[in-house]
């Protein structure tokens, strides 16, 4: 596997792993800023991950 990034990669990323925002948090995380963080950048991605699915599913 490469060690260098794919450049949409990490256009994605900057664009869709936002600074960390307490707001976005459950509640019972909030005490782990780290760990809630990287959970909602993780679902953030799964969601993204879903969407273009659909997509690409929805385009044949």
């Amino acid at each position: 596997m490469e060690k260098q990034i794919p450049v949409v990669v990490d256009e994605l990323y900057r664009y869709f792993v936002t600074p960390p925002d307490p707001r976005f948090w459950p509640d019972y995380l909030r005490s782990e800023p780290i760990l809630a963080h990287g959970l909602w950048s993780f679902y953030q991605g799964l969601r993204l991950g879903i969407r273009v699915s659909q997509a690409c599913s929805d385009a044949q």
